[in-house]
């Protein structure tokens, strides 16, 4: 009996076990759940949240199953976590996120089914009234300079409000500006590149970040050549759909030769 009892015992837990990893294995049941990132760190009351083009953007939410397979989006939920993130935005179709209310910090999480992320944080920001140059910018590249630390420039541009009341410039961190190169002298450069600041990989859109958005421009010099010339970029935020005030702008960075200082 003892021994009967004991391989009764081991069959019911096989099974337990067994029934465990079918329904493991089960499709659309959601194991992982992936939210690492949001396309920007702010969004405009009453506009979507803008990605890397500067088009309404999709909050990358994905979970999986036990197969691998992503499950369907509509057991996924993207939610405030207190009374006040709650209030402050809407999520529409294709999990775009509209801004309703200002709030300096909305913080929100994914969920699919029992599963949820870790919290990510944006700001809902008033209506800018205009894009500004900042005021850290450079605006020039030695272009044959025998070191390469002159051979590029950091673009860095400003979304701001005006507060009449105190007639100050507010900047509005975490929106997306858009940078395109316009014209270059050809002349003297072979190409120019736009790249992030921190990553070195191609861009054409910068964050606001402690009162700039920047972009570094690298300039590739034909072999030889000598000369002054220029690079004109234009740069572009979008407020609900339309140009920001003062937007598209044009800015110009100079190319400038390296020379040697005269010897005193």
């Amino acid at each position: 009996m003892p021994g009967r009892r004991g391989i009764a015992a081991a069959l019911l837990t096989f099974a337990a076990l067994a029934g465990c990893t079918e329904v493991s294995t089960v499709p659309e049941v959601p194991l992982s759940l992936q939210f690492d990132s949001l396309p920007a760190l702010a969004v405009v009351v009453g506009d979507t949240m803008r990605g890397a083009t500067l088009a309404p953007a999709s909050v990358p939410i994905r979970a999986f199953d036990g197969n691998g397979g992503v499950v369907s989006d509509s057991q996924l939920r993207l939610i405030g976590i207190d009374t006040t993130s709650v209030r402050a935005f809407r999520v529409i179709p294709g999990f775009r996120i509209v801004g309703l209310r200002e709030t300096a910090a909305v913080r929100v999480v994914a969920q699919a089914g029992p599963l949820q992320s870790q919290t990510q944080t944006f700001a809902v920001v008033p209506v800018p009234t205009g894009i500004v140059k900042s005021t850290t910018v450079n605006d020039s590249i030695v272009y044959d300079r025998p070191d390469t630390s002159l051979r590029f420039a950091d673009i860095g541009v400003n979304v701001v409000r005006q507060v009449v009341a105190e007639s100050t410039l507010v900047s509005l961190n975490g929106l997306r500006v858009g940078f395109t190169v316009d014209s270059f002298s050809r002349a003297i450069l072979d190409s120019v590149r736009l790249v992030g600041t921190g990553t070195g990989r191609a861009a054409t859109s910068a964050v606001v970040n402690a009162g700039a958005a920047t972009l570094r421009l690298k300039a590739y010099t034909r072999a030889g050549v000598t000369g002054r010339g220029v690079v004109r970029l234009q740069v572009a935020h979008l407020t609900r759909g339309v140009p920001t005030a003062g937007s598209p702008f044009t800015l110009t960075v100079r190319l400038v030769p390296f020379t040697l200082s005269p010897v005193p």
